[in-house]
């Protein structure tokens, strides 16, 4: 199955993941309103910050190194089995201290209950990101597609019953969060331990651990930096304007992220082939993916533009009106955020330099929270929203910089349709309207 054909296939089951998704968001918002679900928000976001600052740069280690090396799989998800625990406690420690110390200057008026529920799902959330990274090192996207529709059909329904029928508010919407990432591990480390015992030669060095921390310290500020700089609007408006603020926000910023889709299905499948492809038919590869996938969202991105206020009065109503404006700024950062998302690949799994791009991240974090603390100030959610996307545009001007310059590559190269990309795109989706009749053309060998 060829790279294209596979981004395809996976871009299907992203679009019914996402659509559920969207749903849920949307279901969330309107039962609980804006000040509520923003309440409810900065719960979901503490427990995404702190995975951050617990991974210790693992995912980027467990990507390159499950995809590369076979044999060292097993070996490879026993360490992440040990280290979960132990980085979970550290963080627990650390986060846990701070919060007592500065709550109200940090998390003002949330509850407690909440804070130690975000602990205590910590260490799911932690194994779900280093899971997802293994799968998709090794290519098993399939795999991992099919999960998260499970999960997402399953914290759909949920929400459904809890918080929309039984009216469970906050709390029903937090326990509902909890209870699918609980259920999640347990499928999750039933498949991993099922599909690693059934390799029988592991030749793993001895000091694997080792070797996993030290390639994932190289890009652990870089991803804490990735992740703040993209968080910390939404604690910075809570801290100001509060929740209400929040939950009008928020609601631009997840259906926003789902846009980029398309960007993730193609970054997912080339992890492997940014591994193991030599450099001239990396970059060549990396200029093709770019520029489909640039013209691919820019459709996306103007159909969002004039959708969006359509879509947020029949499913939103009049108390979430200030979506409209928002959501269109971020929209045009999702366009650059897609085109970043495709080259980090390539610095790391490819050029094997997650400490560039842990650079460029803090570069951006630095230029982000100045950018929102400024616009915010004056601009409220919309100053928010134009601080991200400033940043977003920056960081992906910096990645074009670096890469044309590492690989020779022209820029036309990564604008410039070819006839042979549309004739590509054309013949892969003929065979995706054909009836398949062996499982080889199907799925990915594993």
């Amino acid at each position: 199955m060829t790279t294209l054909h596979l981004t395809l296939v996976g871009l299907g089951s992203r679009v019914a993941i996402t659509l559920i998704v969207i749903i849920n968001t949307l279901l969330l918002a309107r039962v609980l309103g804006p000040a509520v679900f923003g309440e409810y928000f900065i719960f979901y976001r503490l427990v995404s910050v702190l995975a951050a600052f617990a991974d210790f740069g693992l995912p980027q280690s467990v990507n390159a190194l499950y995809g590369r090396h076979g044999s060292w799989r097993p070996s490879i998800h026993r360490v992440v089995v040990k280290l979960v625990p132990v980085l979970w406690l550290l963080v627990s420690l650390v986060g846990g201290i701070t919060l007592l110390l500065a709550k109200e200057m940090l998390l003002p008026q949330m509850m407690p209950l909440l804070v130690a529920m975000a602990f205590a799902i910590l260490p799911l959330s932690m194994y779900a990101n280093l899971w997802n990274s293994m799968m998709v090192g090794a290519g098993y996207i399939w795999r991992v597609n099919f999960i998260q529709l499970i999960m997402c059909s399953f914290s759909l329904g949920l929400t459904i019953i809890i918080v929309v029928i039984l009216r469970g508010g906050l709390l029903g919407a937090a326990l509902t969060y909890t209870f699918v990432m609980l259920s999640q591990f347990l499928v999750m480390l039933v498949i991993a331990f099922r599909k690693n015992t059934a390799r029988p030669v592991d030749n793993s060095p001895a000091d694997l651990s080792s070797q996993m921390l030290n390639f994932g310290l190289r890009g652990y500020p870089g991803s804490i930096s990735t992740f703040l700089w993209t968080r910390i609007p939404v604690f910075i408006l809570n801290v100001i304007y509060g929740p209400v603020a929040v939950g009008v926000f928020s609601v631009s910023q997840q259906v926003v992220e789902k846009t980029l889709l398309p960007a993730q299905a193609v970054r997912d499948v080339i992890y492997q082939k940014m591994s193991v492809l030599p450099g001239a038919s990396a970059s060549c590869a990396m200029n093709r993916y770019v520029r489909l996938t640039l013209w691919g969202m820019l459709m996306i991105v103007g159909i969002g533009a004039v959708a969006t206020p359509m879509l947020v009065q029949t499913f939103l109503g009049q108390q979430y009106e200030a979506v409209i404006p928002i959501t269109r700024i971020l929209l045009g950062g999702a366009l650059f955020g897609a085109v970043s998302l495709l080259l980090d690949t390539f610095f790391v799994n490819q050029l094997h330099r997650p400490g560039l791009v842990s650079i460029l991240a803090w570069v951006k974090f630095f230029v982000g929270l100045t950018l929102a603390t400024v616009l915010i100030l004056t601009n409220g959610a919309e100053g928010a929203a134009v601080a991200i996307v400033c940043t977003q545009i920056l960081g992906t001007v910096l990645y074009l910089v670096l890469y044309v310059r590492m690989t020779g590559t022209h820029v036309i190269e990564l604008l410039r349709l070819e006839n042979e990309d549309l004739r590509l795109v054309r013949d892969q989706f003929m065979i995706l309207l054909k009836p398949k009749r062996h499982s080889s053309d199907i799925v990915p060998a594993e």
